[in-house]
């Protein structure tokens, strides 16, 4: 699903349409995603998925930052409402 929101934000673009309310929601949702996928991932594995050796932790860290670069999920959040209303 996530992978089509970004599809359809990319044909906007192409499009020369408006599409941050897209991108910023598929983002948003993305990251959300891939965090939950990751801390479901690190139950499983319990404590070895912390360890440093573990591709596990890498994961972790690395899905954890999406949530703040490029934008923190509730910037992202506050675009796609402020579009949906058109208040910008």
């Amino acid at each position: 699903a996530a992978r089509s929101l970004m599809y359809h934000a990319a044909w906007l673009e192409e499009q020369g349409l408006d599409n941050v309310k897209e991108m910023s929601g598929a983002k948003a949702w993305g990251c959300e995603v891939v965090n939950e996928v990751m801390y479901d991932c690190l139950q499983f594995h319990g404590g070895t998925g912390y360890m440093r050796e573990s591709p596990i932790e890498r994961m972790h860290r690395d899905a954890r930052i999406l949530t703040i670069g490029g934008g923190a999920t509730e910037v992202m959040l506050e675009e796609v409402a402020k579009r949906s209303y058109n208040v910008y």
